[in-house]
């Protein structure tokens, strides 16, 4: 939404920029036809422009350690949750986008209405075809108007001389395509309502198509009074479609006056040009988004260094952010050509954050949602993005400490009697009353549900609040988690995110999509390094497996099949 926000700020500082250049320096020149391609191109510009980015990169060059894995890095959650009640806050943010909304649409509504006026006219009347105009004489008491190829009048108003005079300049209306500059600036005020300059300049576009009718008149016409006679006859016709180019202009006198006016030299076409240094700084000012690359040596194997370019990207929040740090931070990334967007953010009396959502997008279409949450305030939430230039690398939320999350169950007496909490557990429901000596060990992120979101969901169920556990998770008894906790268990990452459990006093390995394999002095075929290890259980037993930076195992047949039993196991350390 923001980004949004952020776009229409940007095309309405260009509409300004184009009608101030218009009004000071070109309103009272004679290059109406070429003023006229200048408001087009300024409408046109206010769009497009703010829509493309110049990158610039900025390569630091720096030695770095191989990076470590976090592209499934488990996020956030919050062990020993308490969950409180959080108070009903307005998105004004989201208010406004419905205001804007609404106000278009009437306007467009409006716009909607004047054009089926328009046909209702021309579909009553009788047309009379003259070449490539379409000709309708109303006897309705109308200003005379053209829209496209129709032009309708009340020829029993005027002269015939003064029907000449009118029948030529909405001939040039129609013969321009004019009535498609008025559709495309009500189409503009319709997106642009808010703008003031929107307003000043669809006048000035409209008002500048008049002139170009009466200069091309004049220019046929011999006697140029009557033509301003005629005009001024036409002031006492004032009804008028608003869609249309009409004949009548409140603006009469300063047609009259331009219509006198000498034309502008042509030395002063030099203006047009005005406008392009301001372009110019505005694109650098707004539109160059900065890429910083981290340009490192990595150590691939002992024998071969390689230079590689990478964009690096590393923010950190915890539970004393400010909303206006999330404003800066998300400004920042969608530079980057990553949308961030922090909501449902609420916090304690200590004005620590207690809940928040994260969603991040970028452009390569990697994406995430989060929900942290904590009476006592979140932990620290960290991102990091390290791809190269081909897109690939790591990307995420995560959270620094890997170890597996335990989520304690509310089951004290005085709770159960006041709620009776629903949990999604792998898929399946509990609930709280059913959970009392019961732990929960989750290696996802938790999502927390309640009032009307919950009930919506899973119905009267969810009254009393839901808490979902993304991720695999355990159920265990109080005893059970006590005995976990005195054996000895080790959990460590592959490259590819999967948690490898190895438990010593088992003598096993366990690695995610394989059986667990039994270590012993001589099996299963363990290579480290490119070194073939004479002592896999001892080996595994001494080294730091959490220095492990990728493991590959292979069956008998030598090829990584899932499911097949474990043979050989290739370990690449950091």
């Amino acid at each position: 939404m923001e980004t949004v926000f952020i776009y229409f700020l940007k095309s309405s500082g260009l509409l300004a920029a184009f009608f101030l250049a218009y009004y000071f320096l070109l309103r009272k020149e004679t290059f109406f036809s070429a003023n006229r391609w200048f408001l087009l191109t300024g409408l046109i510009t206010s769009v497009i422009l703010p829509l493309f980015f110049i990158e610039k990169i900025v390569i630091v060059e720096a030695p770095k350690m191989l990076p470590n894995t976090i592209a499934n890095a488990i996020p956030n959650a919050i062990s020993n949750t308490e969950i409180i009640e959080q108070p009903f806050e307005i998105d004004w943010f989201q208010v406004g986008i419905y205001i804007y909304g609404i106000i278009a649409l009437l306007l467009l509504f409006k716009v909607l209405f004047n054009l089926i006026s328009l046909y209702k006219v021309l579909d009553k009347t009788k047309i009379q075809t003259q070449k490539e105009f379409q000709f309708i004489d109303t006897k309705e008491n109308v200003s005379p108007f053209s829209f496209f190829n129709y032009i309708v009048i009340n020829s029993s108003l005027y002269s015939e001389s003064e029907l000449q005079s009118i029948l030529l300049h909405e001939k040039i209306h129609s013969a321009q395509k004019h009535s498609l500059d008025v559709l495309v600036t009500n189409l503009f005020s319709v997106i642009f309502w808010f703008n003031p300059f929107m307003y000043l300049y669809k006048k000035a576009v409209i008002q500048n198509l008049e002139y170009i009718a009466d200069s091309e008149a004049i220019a046929q016409i011999d006697d140029k009074k009557s033509y301003q006679m005629a005009l001024l006859k036409v002031v006492s016709y004032q009804n008028c479609l608003p869609i249309t180019n009409h004949f009548y202009q409140s603006l009469i006198k300063k047609r009259i006056v331009i219509l006198n006016k000498n034309q502008s030299n042509k030395r002063n076409s030099w203006k047009y040009a005005v406008v392009i240094p301001a372009l110019i700084g505005f694109v650098f000012l707004f539109q160059v988004k900065v890429v910083a690359q981290d340009k490192f040596i990595e150590l691939e194997d002992r024998s071969t260094i390689s230079s590689k370019t990478r964009e690096v990207t590393d923010m950190t929040w915890t539970k004393t952010s400010s909303d206006e740090e999330f404003k800066i931070d998300a400004a920042v990334m969608a530079k980057s050509g990553i949308i961030f967007n922090f909501s449902d953010i609420k916090r304690n009396s200590n004005d620590e954050i207690t809940n928040i959502k994260i969603s991040y997008k970028d452009k390569l279409n990697n994406h995430q949602t989060e929900t942290y949450f904590a009476s006592k305030g979140i932990k620290p939430i960290h991102f990091k993005r390290d791809i190269d230039l081909n897109g690939k690398g790591e990307i995420g939320l995560y959270s620094k400490n890997k170890d597996v999350l335990e989520v304690e169950k509310i089951s004290s007496p005085e709770a159960s009697q006041e709620k009776n909490m629903l949990y999604i557990i792998n898929g399946k429901e509990y609930f709280q009353k059913d959970m009392k000596g019961l732990t929960a060990k989750c290696d996802g992120s938790i999502t927390h549900l309640e009032g009307k979101d919950a009930i919506e969901k899973y119905g009267t169920k969810g009254k009393d609040g839901v808490l979902i556990f993304n991720g695999n998770t355990k159920i265990e008894s109080d005893l059970a988690s006590k005995a976990s906790q005195e054996k000895k268990i080790i959990i460590f990452s592959n490259d590819n995110g999967d948690d490898i459990v190895f438990i010593p006093s088992e003598k096993s390995l366990k690695i995610p999509s394989y059986p667990s394999v039994q270590i012993s002095e001589n099996y299963p075929v363990l290579i480290i390094n490119g070194v073939e290890k004479t002592n896999p259980l001892n080996t595994l037993n001494q080294m730091d497996l959490q220095k492990v930076k990728s493991i590959k195992v292979y069956d008998e047949n030598g090829k990584e099949t899932s499911g097949s039993q474990i043979r050989k196991i290739i370990i690449t350390t950091k």
